[in-house]
């Protein structure tokens, strides 16, 4: 049984965070305080969670393992009610449970980091705020902004639906045991107001194709899905783009108005 255990822990590749100068910059930087509502994903051994707990927050804490999850049940039977612990996947669990609106404040589990970030900060209305500890390769492309190497079609996801912002990087020491990577800490603000785009989910398919041959101009990758050549460089020029330009040059404005526009 211990055995198992030990192979399944291993399978979930956890690093458990293990300075508390970090936890402290991250709770920080959170900006969360008495009576606010927290969801951490991921919470390990419980570190970050003592603190949030003791800067007043009220935090809801989704545990995949079952070891650890047990293990924080006495912290949550003395918090006085402060502290609740679900045993489940944050991919897929009711996100309405932790009560809205709340901040999200976490060392996300890095193989599906990406998905909770993107699940996540689409929730207008629902999460007021994402501070979380990431792959910094991955930090460095959610963050990144046009002409930038990193720049993508994630980064023009989430710039779409929230203000975002590199805080620090976090080297592999502060872990235990250590990553072969660095991590990063960044911050999400979800905004209210976007780009206006009559289908999100087309628009985002629009983005994605104008990425998927990165070293050909955007009018290779993406003209073909215009009535014709003509309506492409029409709805190119009224957007301000350069005839030549490529995906990664490209300003989720500029591409909200060639969607526009693309006939």
């Amino acid at each position: 049984m211990n055995r198992r255990g030990a192979v399944k822990r291993k399978k979930l590749g956890q690093h458990f965070l293990a300075d508390a100068r970090v936890v402290e910059r991250i709770v920080t930087a959170a900006r969360v305080g008495e009576g606010d509502r927290v969801l951490e994903i991921g919470p390990g051994e419980g570190f970050m969670t003592r603190r949030l707990l003791e800067a007043g927050a009220l935090v809801y804490a989704i545990e995949l393992d079952q070891r650890l999850a047990a293990a924080l049940s006495p912290l949550a039977e003395r918090s006085g009610g402060r502290l609740t612990v679900e045993r489940a996947n944050a991919l897929y669990f009711d996100e309405s449970k932790p009560g809205a609106p709340y901040h999200i404040v976490s060392n996300l589990p890095y193989s599906v980091a990406t998905a909770l970030i993107t699940r996540f900060v689409a929730l207008h209305g629902r999460v007021a705020s994402m501070t979380v500890m990431i792959q910094e390769e991955v930090a460095r492309r959610v963050t990144a902004a046009p002409g930038d190497s990193n720049y993508g079609s994630l980064s023009v996801f989430v710039t779409y639906h929230a203000d975002v912002e590199y805080l620090f990087t976090v080297p592999p020491e502060a872990f235990r045991p250590p990553p072969k990577v660095d991590s990063a800490v960044i911050r999400l603000i979800p905004r209210a107001a976007r780009v206006e785009v009559d289908d999100e989910a087309e628009f985002f398919r629009f983005v994605a194709k104008a990425f998927s041959s990165r070293r050909k101009t955007l009018r290779n990758n993406v003209a073909k899905l215009c009535p014709s050549r003509e309506d492409f460089e029409s709805a190119r020029e009224a957007a301000g783009i350069p005839a030549e330009a490529r995906a990664q040059e490209i300003s989720l404005a500029q591409f909200a108005a060639l969607y526009a526009r693309r006939g």
